[in-house]
């Protein structure tokens, strides 16, 4: 095989790899946002006729680790479902932070504000689990901390909202 044909052969596989990148980036952002779209729903079947109030937005994340996953090799930007949780002055944000952090995918900060100013505040990462759900741990844990995010472990992190 000449040299051209190896470089043409190489230019094809390149183009390949960017369209299966592409397709897979597409793929992830779609769960993300279907995943805090079905956290949201969630939250507001728990929180249903109790002193809690749900605020569920959205917000146009402009997400820096998609950068070099798409053909423009930019950052992509979609959007996406926040959830605030209000029991008077005291609040529990669940903000879409970014897709990719590392080997975790769909990266969510969870604060819990208890009105106590910054000594009353609890941050949390969440990352979406790998067939459904959530892992959440503490934010100065490491990923390798993060546990299943059940009913229980969920309104145990929140209870100073209570």
């Amino acid at each position: 095989m000449s040299t051209k044909a190896r470089f043409f052969k190489k230019v094809q596989q390149s183009n390949t790899v960017t369209e299966l990148d592409e397709r897979s980036l597409e793929a992830d952002i779609q769960a993300f946002c279907r995943r805090m779209e079905s956290f949201a729903r969630q939250l507001g079947h728990w929180f249903e006729g109790s002193a809690i109030e749900v605020i569920v937005a959205t917000k146009y994340l402009h997400d820096l680790s998609t950068i070099g996953y798409s053909l423009n090799s930019g950052a992509v930007c979609y959007e996406i479902t926040t959830i605030t949780l209000r029991h008077g002055t005291r609040s529990v944000t669940i903000m879409p932070e970014q897709l990719r952090q590392g080997r975790e995918k769909g990266c969510v900060t969870l604060t819990v504000d208890s009105a106590a100013g910054v000594a009353g505040k609890q941050k949390y990462s969440l990352c979406m689990a790998p067939e459904s759900g959530w892992l959440i741990r503490e934010e100065a844990q490491t990923p390798a901390d993060s546990i299943p995010l059940t009913e229980d472990v969920f309104f145990q992190t929140i209870e100073k909202l209570a």
